[in-house]
């Protein structure tokens, strides 16, 4: 847990804060644009950058940044009753990593099926990754075994993603999407796609961003490439 939690006027900080007029817009806006190109970023640095007091921007990366400990502090917790009967997500999964469980924990809390597409080998081609992808069936064999050791198995349908929306735009049954800061903003086209076809737009719930030791985020190519582990430690030569 991050030590500032433990400080009994945490609470009483996240709670004025989010009462701020603005504090939905200005955590939009660096979910959308600051974190991305900078999610290392400091409260210190995000408080003078956006003009904002130093404590609402802890709050605001808080609830949008996370780290692999707590991903495991997260995967811990007794699970919630879901609120939608149907949600998506999709991703490469080339190497499981704790970004993967996070985004697929969201799905199980708030899904009671979850649809998991995984983009075939067509597809992560022309993603220009910067590793050699393992083949389809690699991968889903790789998901499917997490799922079953995690107890999620049944509750999970897995389908091939032949290009950025899947069925997300074919299924007026799914109701809402999760999506991690990256692709936020493929979530809102698929709702202009489904409201173009008469579907209910979905509800977006965003993945809190995974960092990995050093601040910055875990992903399959930095594993690939040997700068981290699967659980996020650095990897010193």
């Amino acid at each position: 847990m991050k030590d500032y939690r433990m400080n009994p006027l945490w609470g009483v900080l996240v709670e004025v804060v989010k009462k701020l007029p603005e504090y939905e817009k200005h955590k939009r806006n660096v979910r959308d644009k600051i974190l991305i190109n900078k999610p290392d970023i400091t409260a210190q640095e995000l408080s003078e950058l956006m003009s904002i007091p130093v404590g609402e921007a802890m709050v605001i990366l808080d609830e949008l940044r996370i780290s692999c400990e707590e991903v495991e502090e997260e995967l811990s917790k007794e699970l919630p009753k879901p609120k939608y009967k149907l949600v998506a997500l999709g991703g490469t999964f080339s190497k499981l990593h704790y970004g993967h469980l996070m985004l697929l924990l969201m799905g199980i809390r708030y899904g009671e099926k979850v649809i998991i597409g995984v983009t075939t080998d067509k597809l992560a081609k022309s993603l220009g990754k910067r590793y050699e992808v393992p083949p389809y069936e690699t991968r889903v064999q790789k998901l499917k075994e997490e799922l079953v050791e995690r107890g999620w198995a049944d509750r999970c349908i897995i389908t091939p993603l032949d290009d950025p929306y899947g069925v997300t735009v074919e299924k007026p049954e799914i109701q809402a999407l999760v999506t991690s800061p990256y692709t936020h903003f493929r979530g809102l086209e698929i709702n202009r796609i489904r409201r173009k076809k008469g579907m209910k737009s979905l509800d977006i719930i965003v993945c809190p961003l995974v960092v990995a030791e050093d601040g910055k985020p875990i992903s399959s190519t930095r594993i690939f490439l040997g700068e981290v582990t699967a659980t996020g430690s650095i990897i010193r030569y």
